[in-house]
């Protein structure tokens, strides 16, 4: 054997040499067997962080929110807190009427039933009188004396030319002719103000007003004497929403104020027509008529609802009512802002089914979604089960 191959040998069986090369193999091979197995999960730890921050919002483009239905808003300053009165709708002055009998008689028949709806002069009910009768013989009889006699009159004219009538003999006839004339017109008019009746006191009660039958307060056959009540006419453009307030709520009310009105599940736009004192009352509450501005009126005996604003200590805001979601049971708005949609917890008032009072939880400087927000709170349900699995 080679003599330095031998030496080497021995060399290395010695302890002293041994050792160290035992520790400098097992540190290289425990290097090598870190190299192959996979490191430290880093990565997954820096994903989760990621997801945990975009938990609770949305990643919205102006585009996507146009075509899911979505559209921006700013919140608008609530002037106060809105107190509700009650009232009802009644018929203006003007609006509703009776026909009334003119003449005592007795209804031929009806030509009209309640819930009919009637013109100014339509007939309402037929009638027949004995005074009508007398009225219109009296009509027809100062008629014509009324002819008769100013026909003698004119005849009179060229005789007293040609000196065979004396001027004082005309003047008396021209006097009866005239007197005639202005008893014709009498009676004709009372003939006219009862109905024009015919020769047999057959006469038409009218609607003074046009309108609709609200009641018919006789039938046929029945007897009535002057003034008694044919029928009700009530004309429903007519009518208005009338409430009684106190004289401190009605201090925030003036002309043409505008008004929210509820009756019913209809929510009404009204302007204030009027706000006066009740003297029936010693001046104790306050009447304020109003009209509605933008729907047609309710039926008259309608109960509702109108919101009077007064002025709030605390600013607050108002948001469409379909700005406002319950998410986890929690009631929020969503705010958006460079990209991102965020629903933000509030405290909501009074609501209609147009507005929502925001007590807290808004400042009025955010941009906010309103529309199809439905579609936002899916979306976020839909993330927290994905979350939670």
């Amino acid at each position: 054997m080679n003599p330095s191959l031998h030496r080497i040998k021995d060399r290395l069986r010695q302890p002293q040499v041994l050792l160290p090369l035992a520790l400098g193999g097992s540190l290289l091979l425990g290097i090598a067997l870190g190299r192959l197995q996979p490191g430290p999960a880093t990565v997954p730890v820096a994903k989760e962080s990621a997801s945990t921050t975009r938990s609770g919002s949305l990643a919205f483009s102006e585009e996507q929110l146009r075509r899911s239905g979505l559209s921006t808003i700013r919140p608008d300053l609530s002037t106060g807190t809105a107190r509700p009165i009650s009232g009802f709708v009644d018929a203006a002055v003007g609006a509703r009427s009776s026909a009334s009998m003119q003449v005592a008689g007795r209804i031929v028949r009806l030509l009209v039933a309640p819930g009919a709806a009637v013109q100014a002069g339509e007939p309402i009910a037929e009638v027949q009188s004995p005074d009508a009768a007398v009225v219109r013989a009296d009509a027809d009889t100062a008629q014509a004396t009324a002819q008769s006699l100013g026909y003698q009159y004119r005849l009179a004219l060229p005789m007293a030319q040609q000196g065979a009538l004396s001027a004082q003999e005309l003047e008396s006839r021209r006097i009866a002719s005239v007197t005639a004339a202005n008893a014709a017109r009498a009676a004709a008019a009372k003939a006219m103000a009862m109905g024009q009746p015919d020769a047999m006191g057959r006469l038409l009660i009218r609607s003074p007003i046009r309108g609709q039958i609200a009641a018919v307060k006789t039938s046929p056959g029945s007897v009535l004497q002057t003034g008694d009540e044919v029928a009700q006419i009530s004309d429903a453009r007519g009518s208005e929403l009338r409430f009684l307030v106190s004289p401190v709520l009605a201090a925030n009310l003036e002309i043409g104020q505008r008004l929210r009105v509820r009756a019913g599940s209809r929510d009404l736009r009204a302007r204030v027509l009027a706000v006066v004192p009740d003297s029936g009352s010693g001046n104790r509450v306050t009447v304020v008529r109003a009209e509605t501005v933008d729907a047609p009126m309710p039926p008259a005996g309608t109960a509702v609802t109108a919101f009077v604003q007064v002025p709030a200590s605390a600013q607050r805001f108002t948001v469409p009512a379909d700005a406002v979601q319950l998410v986890n049971g929690m009631a929020v708005v969503f705010r958006y802002q460079r990209g991102v949609v965020e629903p933000v917890p509030v405290v909501v008032g009074q609501q209609s089914a147009e507005r929502v009072e925001i007590l807290q939880g808004v400042r009025g400087s955010e941009i906010l979604l309103s529309g199809n927000t439905a579609k936002l709170r899916d979306a976020l349900a839909g993330e927290r089960r994905l979350s939670e699995n």
